[in-house]
């Protein structure tokens, strides 16, 4: 049940927003092979002036956040960190360079869903 927030600048096309909200769906889909049902992913626009960029970063740089069930192997999460990168390359043109992501892994025991029923699915 990966949980992924996706933070951009604000001003850029439903299109651009959506290429990269379908980028990260394939990634985890593919990568981790997470059921589509258990993929939430929500992207936040934040002003220019409450997301100031750190030097050597455009204006297109986007930062990813991912909570997700503890368990995977070092090597399936640098898979999916080279997915998500290849994908908004390929996708939205988003430079390497301009990509941060971060994976949490919160306790199994700290996830629930569907009325507060315990979920120990991935």
């Amino acid at each position: 049940m990966p949980l992924v927030k996706i933070e951009i600048r604000s001003g850029k096309p439903v299109e651009y927003r959506q290429s990269l909200i379908e980028s990260l769906r394939e990634a985890f889909l593919d990568t981790l092979q997470t059921p589509e049902a258990a993929l939430w992913i929500r992207l936040c626009e934040r002003k220019e002036e409450n997301f100031p960029m750190p030097p050597g970063r455009s204006d297109d740089a986007v930062l990813i956040e991912a909570s997700l069930m503890p368990g995977r192997s070092a090597e399936k999460k640098e898979a999916l960190y080279r997915a998500i990168v290849e994908r908004l390359d390929r996708d939205a043109g988003i430079r390497p360079d301009d990509v941060c992501i971060l994976l949490y892994e919160p306790p199994a025991e700290n996830w629930a869903e569907h009325g507060g029923a315990f979920t120990a699915s991935r």
